[in-house]
């Protein structure tokens, strides 16, 4: 199983159903008195949400989230192993071993990754919901899986105009599979060499496939750069165990001198 996503912009009206699907199944907390609550600047946080992309004086909405790239960088850089790739290749994020040093946000070049940083109450619905200092992003809604079936998200499941699909590209017969194969729906940014599993149908003209928003590389933490910080990290690591087995290595020394003096 290879789950993908198809954002249809030509049947999507801006209507932020799917917002409101994913904010409802993520981002919302319950309180013991039945009443809910939601961050502050809680769009900021929905795992998906619009961007405008503009190309001359034509101005379009997209809908950006994560894109479960087959190369996806923000693994690449995670320290701990805590941005991980499932089975099914879909990426995600383990908060027992993450350690909170945003590598994997400034690794993304689509800028997609968050981190709510002000307490909140109430109780998450899901172990895959939005956490407190934790990075955060899209699931596809991991936590509906069950056993081998393809599930489905709830943006999808929340799109009234069915502009959302979601399918199995290891299915030839898929629909989903059949409009990437076929080149109707399109991968965005391909220069940048992720391989996303979440494609598009852009509208004519098809320039928000282009201008699909990303993050200038200078903002970015490349995979290079983090090798260059890892290798000198270990280095300096085995250095230090190095001097440390030295250091013990003479207070053993002296420890057992002194108990043959003592001996004698």
């Amino acid at each position: 199983m290879k789950p993908a996503m198809i954002i249809d912009l030509r049947r999507c009206t801006g209507c932020l159903a799917c917002v409101e699907a994913c904010m409802t199944e993520n981002i919302v907390r319950w309180r013991e008195d039945g009443t809910y609550v939601l961050p502050e600047n809680v769009v900021a946080y929905t795992r998906t949400r619009s961007r405008t992309v503009t190309y001359g004086d034509t101005m379009r909405k997209v809908f950006i989230q994560c894109l479960h790239c087959e190369d996806p960088p923000c693994v690449f850089v995670c320290p701990t192993g805590a941005s991980y790739k499932s089975e099914e290749g879909v990426v995600l994020i383990d908060d027992e071993i993450c350690i909170k040093c945003k590598y994997c946000i400034y690794a993304c070049p689509y800028g997609v990754r968050t981190m709510l940083e002000t307490p909140m109450e109430g109780t998450i619905l899901h172990e895959h919901a939005l956490k407190v200092g934790v990075p955060d992003k899209c699931t596809f809604c991991y936590h509906r899986k069950r056993g081998e079936s393809l599930w489905t998200p709830a943006c999808v499941e929340g799109c009234p105009y069915h502009a959302r699909l979601f399918g199995d590209l290891d299915d030839p017969d898929d629909t989903v599979t059949v409009l990437v194969e076929t080149g109707i729906a399109a991968m965005p940014r391909e220069d940048l060499g992720t391989s996303p599993k979440l494609f598009y149908i852009p509208r004519r003209g098809a320039f928000e496939i282009v201008k699909y928003p990303v993050r200038r590389k200078d903002e970015l933490i490349t995979y290079p750069v983090w090798s260059k910080i890892k290798d000198t990290f270990v280095k300096t690591l085995a250095n230090i165990a190095i001097a440390a087995g030295v250091l013990l290595g003479a207070i053993h020394i002296v420890r057992e001198k002194l108990k043959e003096g003592g001996e004698e």
